[in-house]
């Protein structure tokens, strides 16, 4: 595995503008309007007090025709976490990318994703950015939730393709302090990146506040 540079807080990259901090900025907000959708649904699910659906899938087009996918595979695990672990996904597909290989291994993550609820997996929600472009916020019981989840063998798949769909990765991890329908704001802690486009991965990393 290529060496992974630490940068500062605002520290950029001359030759790899993708890992420019304004980057993780935007897409916290990004991060943060998913998590508002989220609120959004889960506010309906908490008027069902004595129920709590299981393998919820959310599938929609928005009004400027983009997909919206949710998935949560149990609802009141979700509303009544505290302190949730934050994860989020920005790539910069290629333009062979193989998006029906890409979308079937989305599926197959989605089918089973009840499996990772006991391991602190409560919802995963991917929303297309632009045509063809889309972004991801997973939520985590735990702090141990993500490194679970990256066990998931389909999972390690998608990794393993990487390269051959995508110039580069940005993956966050931050925090929701609270519960999820309380007035916590995610913040993102830290971001990775993950460059395909040379002979060789470059990688690196950046703590924030």
């Amino acid at each position: 595995m290529a060496v992974e540079i630490e940068l500062g807080p605002d520290e950029v990259v001359p030759d790899r503008p993708f890992v420019d901090p304004s980057h993780t900025h935007r897409e916290e907000e990004a991060l943060r309007l998913l998590l508002a959708h989220q609120r959004e649904r889960a506010r309906a699910w908490s008027d069902e007090p004595f129920e709590t659906r299981r393998d919820v899938v959310i599938m929609e087009t928005d009004a400027v025709g983009l997909r919206h996918l949710l998935v949560v595979p149990e609802t009141h695990a979700l509303i009544q976490a505290r302190d949730l672990r934050v994860v989020g996904f920005f790539g910069r597909p290629r333009e062979d990318a193989d998006t029906e290989l890409l979308f079937d291994l989305e599926e197959r993550l989605v089918a089973g994703m009840g499996e990772y609820a006991e391991r602190g997996l409560l919802s995963y929600y991917d929303l297309e950015l632009v045509k063809g472009a889309y972004g991801n916020l997973i939520l985590f019981s735990n702090p141990d939730g993500p490194a679970r989840w990256g066990e998931n063998p389909v999972h390690k798949e998608a990794v393993e393709i990487s390269p051959r769909n995508y110039h580069e990765i940005r993956l966050h991890q931050g925090a929701l302090p609270g519960g999820l329908l309380e007035d916590g704001e995610l913040r993102v802690t830290r971001t990775r990146y993950i460059d395909y486009s040379g002979p060789e991965v470059w990688r690196a990393v950046r703590q924030f506040g």
